[in-house]
């Protein structure tokens, strides 16, 4: 698994416009995105949907030791995010070194009014990169929008399940979800490398290596 992922790795669309961001057509082999799919996890309930990222922190899992040991696929996915050669080749991939940083992995449920306001990832993300998991109808509308500076949509990455986005954080890295009605639950992987001014140690998935 490890190397097949790193070979989908070296298969990227980079793109300038309207920041430097690369697109997989897949990263995760088949079968494991598929599982990682299928898991029967639901989402929790959201009383009021804000757009503000921190709203589905309750709808979220992060592959901490906890989540680990009760998910082996979610151990095998820290495995192969926390080798030095992906981290290395991720580095070499979007120019910033990431080999100091720390592995943050969280699981996505998300559902009904489920949306997120135009907004920039906070600078202590060294990198964030999405992997889509669903494939329900209707699916393919639910990407990530990607703005200009001047909050106009530039575009829609494109969903589908096991395609990846990836950025880093930046002063003009826009991104959101706009409004819509999500029939089914939007799942996704969001994998981050921090530096070491992140509070939150029981998100990260480097505690029990």
């Amino acid at each position: 698994m490890f190397e097949l992922v790193n070979n989908n790795l070296d298969k990227v669309q980079f793109e300038t416009k309207p920041f430097n961001h690369w697109v997989y057509d897949k990263v995760l082999p088949e079968n494991i995105a598929n599982d990682l799919s299928d898991l029967p996890i639901l989402p929790s309930s959201i009383d009021k949907n804000s757009g503000k990222r921190d709203t589905y922190n309750t709808s979220r899992l992060f592959f901490n030791k906890r989540n680990c040991n009760k998910y082996s696929l979610f151990r095998d996915i820290v495995i192969i995010f926390n080798n030095l050669k992906t981290i290395i080749k991720l580095s070499q991939i979007c120019g910033r070194d990431l080999s100091k940083g720390k592995l943050r992995i969280e699981y996505t449920l998300d559902t009904g009014d489920f949306w997120l306001e135009p907004h920039l990832d906070i600078k202590e993300k060294l990198l964030t990169f999405l992997i889509y998991l669903s494939k329900e109808k209707g699916s393919n509308e639910w990407g990530t929008t990607i703005y200009n500076p001047d909050l106009s949509v530039y575009k829609k990455v494109p969903y589908k399940l096991n395609l990846g986005f990836m950025f880093m954080a930046g002063k003009n890295t826009w991104h959101g979800v706009p409004k819509q009605k999500i029939k089914g639950i939007r799942k996704s992987l969001i994998i981050n490398y921090v530096n070491n001014n992140w509070k939150n140690m029981d998100e990260l998935s480097t505690s029990f290596y």
